[in-house]
């Protein structure tokens, strides 16, 4: 995990002689960056040498505006840093960080400006999959139009081929069948698993249902 959620990943002493995109987000000149994102938008997902990009940064820096600049420029936030971090990782361990620090009013406020910034992060990743989605909805309903009807039962058992340790482990480990039904575009999976008895170590068992309706309108059930 990140040591700091506002550790600086661009030494401001080091610029270039032009406006250089990230000590504009370290600095939050916010107008600046909105200007200067529209003037070169081949730089929005460059790295600094630190390997971090903008979105990174800003995150990091735990500067809500600065993050809702970038991601209003388009950018992309499957991008990772050089790290392999996401920018959901990264802002999940920021308020990680902010929440394990000390109790201090500032670092409270830090705390709950991490939690907001993690909530904008959060909602660009669903918007972004609602957009994937959307882009590959009409291939996923012409594959499943032309595919026929069916019914499948899909049986499975986590367990062990040690001798002596099977039937002790069987108890604990769990098991399920799976019913799955698919008419037209729509797909139903029933299962019997519902939950762990942490107490008793035990599982669980009821009558669960999944209706996915590849056809449903954004919003609808």
């Amino acid at each position: 995990t990140r040591p700091e959620c506002n550790m600086p990943a661009v030494d401001p002493a080091v610029l270039a002689d032009r406006v250089d995109l990230f000590s504009l987000v370290y600095a939050g000149e916010l107008d600046a960056l909105r200007l200067a994102l529209l003037q070169r938008p081949t730089e929005l997902h460059l790295l600094d040498r630190h390997g971090d990009s903008l979105l990174h940064l800003a995150i990091r820096r735990v500067d809500t505006a600065a993050v809702r600049c970038v991601l209003a420029a388009g950018f992309d936030v499957n991008t990772r840093s050089a790290g392999n971090w996401t920018p959901m990782e990264e802002a999940m361990a920021c308020v990680q960080a902010c929440v394990g620090a000390d109790a201090a009013a500032d670092v409270k406020a830090k705390a709950v400006a991490a939690q907001q910034v993690l909530r904008e992060i959060h909602l660009a990743v669903q918007l972004d999959e609602q957009k994937r989605w959307a882009g590959r909805r009409e291939t996923v309903l012409r594959t499943l139009r032309s595919m026929p009807d069916f019914s499948a039962v899909l049986a499975w058992r986590i367990g062990s081929y040690m001798l002596g340790v099977a039937t002790l482990l069987r108890r604990f480990l769990p098991s399920d069948t799976y019913r799955i039904r698919k008419r037209g575009v729509r797909v139903r999976v029933d299962s019997t698993l519902a939950g762990l008895d942490y107490d008793a170590l035990t599982w669980h068992r009821g009558l669960l249902s999944l209706i996915i309706r590849f056809d449903a309108g954004y919003g609808e059930p």
